[in-house]
């Protein structure tokens, strides 16, 4: 069943809008990490900051896969 136009850009725009609050999300991880002086902390939130953007990454992909479907 097709998508409504309307409701497209809708999922659109709603898609995009959850891609930038999760690279904001990493910048900011990110920068308090070069901000703390604590090698552990740094090295912790680095990895969070990694781990989220590719799990974002694969919920992306999936609502864009299955949009497009």
């Amino acid at each position: 069943m097709p998508v409504l136009p309307g409701i497209d850009e809708l999922l659109d725009a709603v898609i995009n809008g959850y891609e930038d609050v999760i690279r904001r999300s990493c910048d900011l991880q990110r920068a308090i990490a070069r901000g703390v002086p604590f090698e552990p902390v740094r090295s912790i939130l680095n990895t969070t900051a990694d781990l989220t953007r590719d799990i974002a990454a694969v919920q992306l992909s999936g609502a864009r896969w299955l949009l497009d479907s």
